[in-house]
């Protein structure tokens, strides 16, 4: 499906008041859905996306407690997987696919909200992969549990990507009823793009927030053995 956005949205760099200025031409993009089978069918449709400037990978940040059924190695079945670890897998399986060897990933997470109301209910180490955060209390710091728990989780995601690739992930968080928060994610990509098209020419790209440290070492919230 393919689909274009209004790049004068008020968040956009392209904005402004003035209606008598021209409009810039609009940003095509183009949506393809795949399932996770199709992911292990021979992937016959990545020939779709040798000409792509930037994968963005979409989580939903809430899932870490969430199960679902699974196809299972041999195929014939099906298994209990938890959903983080089940995009964990895809987003291996995708950083992995020849076309996008040379291609730049932007990871969204998305449904934040959802995420920092349940944190405070259901321990991020629901998830397997999270088994080693060990939060800050409150009182010893100022940042609140999601936030925490959200620093910690896009380490995870930046480490792996780094150890699969040898490069920086560029990471975004989104809730995807909030339209400003799309507009600054849309944005964010479109930096992305431009870096990637002009880093030959020694352009150093969008800076990214300490916060999305690759370095595991850094993060406070992985709990020393």
């Amino acid at each position: 499906m393919e689909f274009t956005l209004d790049d004068r949205s008020p968040m956009s760099i392209t904005y402004t008041d003035n209606l008598e200025v021209p409009a810039p031409p609009l940003t095509r993009y183009q949506l393809i859905r795949v399932n996770a089978k199709g992911m292990n069918e021979g992937c016959k449709w990545v020939e779709m996306f040798e000409d792509v400037h930037v994968v963005v990978f979409c989580v939903a940040l809430s899932d870490y407690d969430q199960m679902w059924l699974s196809p299972d190695n041999s195929g014939t079945g099906v298994s209990l997987q938890n959903k983080m670890m089940q995009s964990k897998e895809l987003f291996e399986t995708t950083v992995g696919l020849p076309c996008f060897k040379n291609t730049a990933f932007v990871l969204i997470f998305n449904k934040y909200d959802t995420f920092e109301e349940k944190i405070n209910r259901v321990p991020l180490t629901s998830c397997e992969w999270f088994a080693d955060f060990s939060p800050v209390q409150p009182h010893n710091n100022n940042q609140s549990l999601a936030h925490q728990a959200y620093y910690y989780v896009a380490v995870k995601f930046k480490d792996l990507y780094a150890s699969l690739t040898g490069r920086k992930l560029f990471v975004w968080q989104a809730r995807a009823r909030d339209r400003v928060t799309i507009d600054e994610a849309f944005k964010y990509i479109r930096e992305v793009v431009k870096w990637d098209e002009e880093k030959e020419e020694n352009y150093y790209g969008p800076q990214e927030d300490s916060l999305y440290s690759t370095d595991v070492s850094s993060s406070p919230f992985v709990r020393q053995e």
